[in-house]
């Protein structure tokens, strides 16, 4: 069978095509950004996608020769390239109507735990819209509901979590009491895999969940537990406290800065977010593992631990480089103009090259620094951050180099921060 992945460089998208590839089913990934999907999964085949432009018609010629066509797209809340009713509602209802015109009748949806008329969310009313749209169409679809998916790896909710358990000391929780069914991202595949058979039931609705309920604060204990940190002491945050980061969070998300700390998020937590799996149970016999069984399969390396001290850490450190260029190129060519001429005096150069010479260099630490804070192609700006200090510390090592012993260090505290950029670069990755 020859399957089609909407969202394949997502989450659950990128394991279910892991999964089923390794089964032996012919997988396509279908993503906006194809480049960099290919570059994480380069065994799959891969083709442009839209949820946000692409008609019906432009589906129907993609969709030749499919037996299925499962749909893990997604979106927290509408952002910068990010529309929730355009991907939720009616970037999916193109697909099905070139699914039912291409007579791909096996449609595996994904929608969210807890969705119903009293959704406290955007996100969760467009996803139950998206399933209202989708029932009476006539295809063979099958609609999943995951409660918190688990995986080796980390996205939305469960990048959250880890960030939490990397803080010392105390870990702050919103609530606390909130209630999950964790399952494993394989026991999610498993059932993808047995609703591709031909003789799999259609048309049904189900949420899955794995047989074990934890709340916030014990999900939290636990993930602490497995990467090694010990007991923390649990800091209910009021909501009324912690929704001004949430508010930051989604100003970030238009300007392109993905984080799950985002309102929409927060809202879900106050909604059901475990479900009923019994269904799911009773007609698939499914045997879904346990929280504590998938954290007890896996062994935490150095890479989860860094990865969850770095979770707060390292947009605060991304900031800090970034308003340190960003203040020292305003600085230069304000309150510090005077005296910066007066240097490249000193330095020998001439008084006509002196002014261009201070604005272009500040301009270019003010733009480095501006994209810096803006999280603008990190990796690109990183690396001129790195060959304009390095331009800094030559020029100044042959104009001037006494000043690799002035008391104030002004060369010398150009290599701390030429250390902090290559962690910033090399920490830098969305997924």
């Amino acid at each position: 069978m020859k399957v089609l992945i909407t969202g394949a460089a997502g989450f659950i998208g990128s394991h279910l095509a892991a999964d089923l590839h390794n089964r032996g089913i012919r997988v396509v990934g279908a993503a906006r950004n194809v480049e960099a999907a290919r570059s994480r999964l380069p065994h799959i085949q891969w083709i442009q996608c839209d949820f946000t432009k692409d008609s019906s018609e432009d589906w129907q010629p993609r969709l030749e020769g499919f037996g299925a066509v499962i749909n893990c797209v997604g979106v927290l809340q509408d952002g910068l390239n990010e529309n929730s009713r355009a991907t939720h509602i009616d970037g999916a209802r193109a697909l099905y109507k070139a699914c039912r015109d291409a007579d791909v009748r096996r449609v595996i949806h994904f929608s969210a735990v807890g969705v119903d008329d009293s959704a406290a969310s955007a996100y969760a009313r467009d996803k139950l819209a998206g399933e209202r749209m989708l029932q009476p169409m006539d295809l063979d679809w099958v609609i999943l509901r995951p409660s918190l998916v688990i995986a080796r790896n980390t996205h939305g909710g469960t990048t959250l979590i880890r960030w939490l358990c990397g803080l010392p000391w105390v870990t702050p929780i919103i609530g606390g009491d909130q209630v999950f069914r964790p399952i494993h991202v394989d026991d999610i595949a498993d059932t993808v895999n047995r609703m591709l058979s031909p003789r799999a039931v259609k048309r049904v609705s189900w949420d899955l969940g794995g047989p074990q309920e934890v709340t916030m604060s014990e999900l939290v204990a636990a993930y602490r537990k497995w990467l090694g940190f010990g007991k923390s002491r649990i800091w209910n945050v009021p909501k009324w406290l912690a929704i001004p980061a949430f508010k930051i969070g989604d100003l970030l998300g238009w300007v392109g800065v993905q984080t799950p700390m985002r309102s929409a998020a927060l809202a879900q937590l106050e909604h059901d977010v475990a479900g009923d799996p019994s269904e799911w149970l009773k007609e698939t016999g499914a045997n879904p593992r346990s929280l504590t069984a998938c954290l007890e399969a896996d062994v935490a390396g150095p890479q989860d631990r860094w990865y969850a001290r770095l979770g707060f850490a390292r947009p605060l450190a991304r900031w800090a480089l970034g308003l340190f260029w960003l203040v020292t190129g305003l600085v230069s060519v304000t309150v510090s103009a005077d005296p910066a001429r007066a240097m490249l005096a000193e330095l020998g150069v001439a008084e006509s090259a002196r002014a261009p010479l201070l604005w272009a260099t500040s301009l270019f630490d003010i733009m480095l620094g501006l994209a810096m804070v803006a999280k603008w192609r990190v990796g690109a700006v990183a690396g001129l951050m790195l060959l304009g200090s390095l331009g800094y510390v030559a020029a100044l090592s042959w104009l001037a180099p006494g000043l690799w012993l002035d008391v104030l260090g002004p060369v010398t505290k150009l290599l701390p921060i030429m250390a902090l950029t290559l962690i910033i670069a090399a920490t830098e990755d969305q997924r």
